[in-house]
């Protein structure tokens, strides 16, 4: 739950240092842009076919040559539709686009095989072919350096092409065509790295403002609207695990506050909730309910277990130091939930036992009544 802004730092390869944080990018990127890139795939591989009709044109009366073009065309046209096909089916998103990747790299390949048949015929159309494509590898979705790294091939498979495979004449024409395509392959890169890292500050910043709307901005820990969310959830989804509340209250808090001052006070709360939350489990839910008062959702437990959790917190809020304000302590009211009974009537139980608490001196964990629990509960089942 905790925000840290050192966990959405980007490297120089536009993507975050913090590994568990380019995951969870990754996983938000899935939903928006897995099916787009797919899409574009599957569009580059109908465009790349449709230029067969140039090829026939300028093949016009050689079979063998048309037949070459036509596996070349639609073989690449099979690759982006097998793509489109399964690529979508891998789990991490980054395995969908290293799917994206090679299937870029093996159009480009037919590529190469194609301008090699045609040697010197048509080269201005062909490169007129490569620069859209150059285009396209930037605009599909994909990692910043994927899409460099395919990019630079392109560009150096273009030029390796023209020393080994061009007439003498046509170099120097061709040549030029490379550096233009460098020019654009730069130009693409800075523009890609400017939108993945606008991107990336977004989702950062939406994370940023989820944690602040579901955060106590004192404690650090939920605050009581997101408590409640949470309680519906169970509530709502409950099959057979049983859980209980736990609700408690700083014993003695405004006295703290009036003899120390507010920034005492709020270091107790801050120390508290520390302390509570050092000796609860990752799947428990701790808010702050309000002022002193703090709520706690104890998963897959009964009353016995419940109260003994209870009484470790009740003693490790009572052995901890929070500084000027010297030792407090809480009271502990604990309940469990019945089926059918409302949120309001749940938390009401666990506030009544926290009060009886009180009552009887603070510092003390009160809970129902086994028995009268077991009534209480084969009544809820009943109704």
């Amino acid at each position: 739950m905790e925000y840290k802004r050192q966990l959405y730092v980007l490297n120089k390869f536009c993507e975050f240092k913090n590994s568990q944080t380019e995951s969870d990018f990754m996983e938000y990127e899935k939903a928006a842009s897995s099916k787009l890139a797919r899409l574009m795939i599957l569009f580059m591989g109908i465009i790349f076919s449709a230029f067969i009709l140039s090829d026939f044109y300028y093949y016009y009366g050689s079979g063998r040559s048309i037949v070459l073009a036509l596996i070349l065309r639609f073989g690449a046209l099979a690759i982006a539709i097998i793509t489109f096909s399964i690529a979508g089916s891998f789990k991490k998103y980054t395995h969908t686009l290293i799917m994206v990747t090679l299937t870029e790299l093996a159009v480009f390949s037919i590529y190469l095989i194609n301008l090699y048949t045609l040697r010197a015929d048509q080269l201005g159309l062909q490169f007129m072919t490569l620069t859209i494509f150059l285009l396209a590898v930037f605009l599909i979705p994909n990692l910043w350096k994927n899409s460099v790294i395919t990019g630079i091939i392109i560009l150096a498979g273009y030029v390796i092409y023209c020393t080994i495979f061009a007439n003498p004449p046509e170099a120097p024409s061709l040549f030029q065509r490379g550096i233009y395509l460098g020019v654009i392959l730069v130009a693409c890169a800075i523009f890609l790295h400017s939108r993945e890292s606008s991107r990336r500050t977004q989702f950062a910043t939406e994370k940023h403002l989820e944690f602040i709307s579901i955060t106590d901005r004192l404690t650090g820990i939920y605050n009581r609207g997101r408590f409640e969310y949470i309680l519906g959830l169970w509530i709502k989804n409950m099959r057979h695990d049983p859980f209980c509340l736990l609700l408690f209250d700083i014993d003695d808090f405004k006295r703290v506050n009036d003899r120390f001052g507010h920034s005492s006070g709020d270091h107790v709360l801050i120390s508290t909730a520390e302390i509570i939350t050092a000796h609860i489990r990752d799947n428990d839910i701790f808010a702050r309910w309000g002022g002193e008062e703090f709520v706690l959702l104890f998963s897959n437990a009964d009353l016995a277990l419940a109260v003994e959790l209870a009484e470790r917190l009740r003693k490790a809020v009572q052995d901890n130091d929070c500084g000027e304000a010297g030792k407090v302590t809480i009271s502990i009211g604990v309940a469990k939930y019945h089926r059918t009974e409302s949120v309001l009537d749940f938390i009401n139980r666990a506030d009544g036992k926290m009060y009886e608490a009180k009552k009887a001196g603070k510092n003390c964990v009160f809970v129902e009544d086994p028995q009268q629990e077991a009534e209480q509960g084969t009544q809820a089942a009943r109704s």
